[in-house]
């Protein structure tokens, strides 16, 4: 598929995207590279192919989810500077 300038500055200015002119050719060139491309793999034959959630078959073995201990949150608070009711208080940053 051919791209032409007028098409390379309408996808820039729906992307609000500025392309300067001396890096609009190559850049016409690549996208037209990536189309070719795209219209190749188009082109293949996928029927006999099942669909992937992943590509490689192997499993996540994560660890079962047990809580160990509980957190001992008033020993954490000691050291900050000002709590209340088991929260941590900032100074505010918003007007």
């Amino acid at each position: 598929m051919k791209i032409s300038e007028e098409v390379l500055n309408n996808i820039s200015s729906l992307s609000k995207i500025k392309i300067d002119e001396d890096i609009k050719p190559k850049l016409i060139e690549d996208l037209e590279s990536i189309l070719l491309m795209v219209e190749k793999m188009n082109k293949i034959d996928t029927s006999k192919i099942e669909p992937m959630s992943h590509p490689l078959d192997e499993a996540n073995n994560l660890r079962e989810d047990i809580a160990m201990h509980e957190i001992k949150r008033d020993n954490y608070q000691k050291s900050a500077p000002q709590t209340e009711d088991g929260f941590y208080l900032t100074p505010k940053v918003i007007e």
